[in-house]
């Protein structure tokens, strides 16, 4: 038979608790706008405990930023990153009217230091994501070709596509999806109809 996970102890409680509290004011100070509160020695103060607990359970400034992505990205989007072709627009209209609903707080992820930081914690895991989610229209590319064709579907499939079509044109989110989704469409439609041409051959383009 198999055996049954115990419960969390007490101690296991409270740490999850207290870290959950420092993340809760890190989102707070963010939403407000208070980015000089986006420090250990700031945070301590504000969840009143020592210095010392939060960097006890959030070592350095990485940690820290890779903690409010882990908080604040299912509410940006729900099903996370994309791995497959079809997630690439199937993911835009959920996620643009998420940034709608959280408009203030996507906007300084996406122009603060502070939110550069938290979005650099996981390129590494995005930039996977989109690598697979565009490999089989990539195929035959070299690798940085390939990589290029990812960043810029990846471009358009994020905050900053999202910050200049709101602010430059006053597009909702539900436009912007639109227009995303007919921009990496036609990105996919031609790196298949490419097989593996490189991206400045359009000579020999069918």
């Amino acid at each position: 038979m198999p055996t049954e996970t115990p419960p969390p102890s007490l101690r296991e409680r409270q740490k999850a608790q207290t870290r959950n509290l420092i993340v809760d004011a890190l989102v707070a100070a963010m939403a407000a706008g208070e980015l000089e509160q986006a420090t250990h020695d700031a945070l301590a103060k504000r969840v009143g405990v020592s210095r010392q607990t939060v960097y006890r359970h959030f070592p350095d400034r990485e940690s820290l930023m890779a903690a409010l992505w882990e908080r604040l990205n299912p509410r940006f989007s729900a099903a996370g990153l994309p791995t497959e072709e079809g997630a690439l627009t199937a993911l835009l209209g959920p996620m643009y009217a998420a940034f709608d609903r959280d408009a203030e707080l996507i906007t300084i992820a996406q122009s603060t230091p502070q939110g550069r930081a938290m979005r650099l914690s996981v390129r590494a895991k995005r930039s996977a994501a989109f690598r697979q989610a565009t490999a089989a229209a990539t195929e035959g590319l070299s690798d940085r070709e390939a990589t290029m064709a990812a960043a810029v579907i990846q471009l358009l499939h994020g905050g900053q596509a999202w910050i200049e079509m709101r602010q430059q044109w006053g597009l909702s989110g539900a436009e912007i999806a639109k227009a995303c989704g007919w921009a990496i469409r036609t990105l996919l439609a031609d790196l298949h109809a490419r097989g593996g041409r490189p991206l400045a051959d359009d000579d020999a383009a069918p």
